[in-house]
């Protein structure tokens, strides 16, 4: 079935980046898997939403329940997001959740943003 020659996708503008996030190194303090306080690596502002399709399947293989996608303007070389950084989602239905990074996808049609896949560890 061709694709509809009219179809635009979705773009991200600046004014839809209005949660406020925070990455962090995972470096762990002691035994337990709760007792982890890294590093502040980098703080931004990004769009929040619910995974695609596409995002449940890496999730699935991942092994991670809960998850969501956030996008952020893609910060060059002041920070390269890798999977072992941890988010925090500073909005309160988030609050509860630790998440992990899960997948890092740069936009290669447009260079200005990053696409992030978080899986929840709580």
């Amino acid at each position: 079935m061709p694709i509809n020659p009219q179809y635009k996708p979705p773009k991200t503008e600046s004014g839809d980046l209005r949660t406020f996030v925070t990455f962090y190194d995972k470096q762990s303090n002691g035994p337990e898997p709760s007792q982890s306080s890294g590093a502040k690596l980098f703080e931004c502002t990004a769009e929040v939403y619910k995974p695609s399709m596409k995002d449940l399947e890496v999730m699935k293989a991942n092994g991670t329940g809960k998850g969501v996608t956030i996008v952020i303007r893609d910060p060059l070389m002041d920070y390269v997001p890798t999977n072992k950084h941890k988010v925090t989602i500073h909005d309160r239905r988030f609050q509860d959740d630790d998440w992990e990074v899960t997948d890092v996808r740069p936009d290669l049609q447009n260079n200005k943003f990053i696409t992030i896949l978080l899986g929840a560890t709580s």
